[in-house]
């Protein structure tokens, strides 16, 4: 036996190995494995899952983001109709402000005539009785010249006080 190796111790030494090798991995490697497997299973799981929520939050988001258009387009159509309303209802206001105002110029103006025509008709009622009060005294009296002169100008007189205080009315 050179350099003093004996064969048998050899082989218990590599029977004890192999007892140590499949001992450990029945003791050590394969719950290692297992849970290896199971992490790596778990985090499969996982990363299927988030890729499902991912999916289902695109698709949240998408109906989200049409919902926001379609709430958008009818907010911008019903302001448009408000918008068209008030301007309609406005226009209705201002003409029937319109027409009232006329209502009462009109009325107005028939007034002002009206009561013109109730001056003139009483100026000339005054001026007739000044000339029949101016013609009863000429006709009275004695027809002198001087006479008739004084006559003339009290009826002048009493005409243009007459008119002036209608002209202040």
């Amino acid at each position: 036996m050179p350099l003093n190796i004996d064969i048998v111790q050899v082989l218990l030494h590599m029977l004890n190995f192999v007892i140590l090798a499949g001992g450990l991995s029945l003791i050590l490697f394969k719950p290692v494995r297992k849970f290896i497997d199971e992490r790596r299973k778990s985090f499969e799981e996982r990363e299927a899952e988030n890729a499902k929520n991912a999916e289902e939050n695109e698709r949240l988001k998408a109906e989200y983001e049409s919902k926001l258009r379609s709430f958008e387009s009818e907010t911008a159509s019903a302001r448009q109709q408000a918008e068209k309303e008030a301007a309609s209802a406005a226009k209705a206001y201002i003409d029937s402000s319109k027409a009232e105002a006329a209502a009462i110029i009109a009325k107005a103006e028939k007034e002002a005539e009206k009561r013109k025509e109730q001056i003139l008709d009483s100026a000339q009622t005054e001026i007739g009785e000044l000339v029949i009060g101016a013609a009863q005294k000429l006709l009275a009296g004695t027809a002198t010249p001087e006479r008739t002169e004084a006559l003339y100008d009290a009826f002048l007189k009493e005409a243009e006080s007459k008119t002036a205080r209608k002209e202040k009315l």
